[in-house]
């Protein structure tokens, strides 16, 4: 019987022999990102999965934390962590033109994120 290998992200998966049943999660295509936003604003992720493209201004989001934060292009994104760690209480990180950056959800207490068309 000839093997037929399965790559997902470049990674050998699994080796099927031919006619067995793979499951799905094995062969699936990556998981989709959200659909983009329009250009001037930023898409949002927060920690109860569920995200929104946020326009000008800025917004602290108090339903959950925030997980992610997206800049589309000609963006300036400002986004300020506060946490619970008594060496760095404030995370402040800046994005622009397509950048992403990930937030700890654990150890945060309060956000803002701030939006600006660039």
């Amino acid at each position: 019987m000839m093997a037929v290998r399965v790559v997902v992200r470049g990674v050998v998966v699994a080796a099927v022999t031919a006619g067995t049943l793979v499951p799905a999660a094995l062969i699936s295509a990556p998981s989709a990102l959200a659909d983009p936003c329009p250009n001037g604003t930023a898409r949002v992720f927060l920690g109860n999965s569920t995200n929104s493209c946020q326009g000008a201004g800025t917004v602290s989001y108090t339903d959950a934390p925030v997980s992610k934060v997206c800049s589309m292009t000609s963006t300036d994104v400002t986004v300020e962590i506060q946490t619970n760690i008594k060496k760095r209480p404030l995370r402040t990180q800046e994005l622009s033109n397509g950048q992403c950056a990930t937030f700890d959800m654990k150890t945060q207490i309060g956000n803002t994120v701030t939006v600006t068309p660039n």
